[in-house]
């Protein structure tokens, strides 16, 4: 009896574990294991400026050969990705090319991105799309 029981309480837990939405799966890699902030927010003296968060502004590589700012990644329709299609975020973040077709600035890692499913990159765009919009 008590191994039917384990067994039920399993599954109900699994079911619950998997009932999570597009927007919270995409909040969760988002904020986690894509780590989008560590570039896309910007600093603040005491760490990142989570008032801004994903606003972009970060300057990531500024040297001899380059100087990359992280772009604003929040549905701002001026300053960030607010007037982008679904198509062209995804196409940004898998293969590295901005709305109008330009390259990327390196360290955008859109190879390791390359490799997600197409629910997750769905989920990530919809987490994106909830966000307040900040002119960056």
């Amino acid at each position: 009896m008590r191994g039917w029981i384990l067994g039920l309480l399993l599954a109900g837990l699994a079911t619950a574990a998997g009932a999570e939405t597009p927007v919270e799966r995409g909040r969760y890699l988002v904020e986690t294991i894509a780590g989008c902030g560590n570039c896309h927010t910007p600093m603040g003296p005491n760490g990142p400026d989570r008032a801004r968060n994903l606003a972009g502004g970060l300057v990531v590589v500024d040297d001899a050969t380059m100087r990359a700012v992280a772009p604003n990644i929040t549905p701002d329709p001026e300053t960030g990705i607010g007037a982008w299609s679904d198509a062209e975020i995804v196409r940004a973040i898998t293969q590295g090319a901005s709305r109008d077709g330009r390259p990327l600035l390196p360290p955008m890692g859109f190879s390791y991105y390359a490799g997600m499913t197409a629910e997750d990159l769905d989920a990530l765009v919809a987490y994106l799309r909830t966000l307040p919009p900040s002119d960056g």
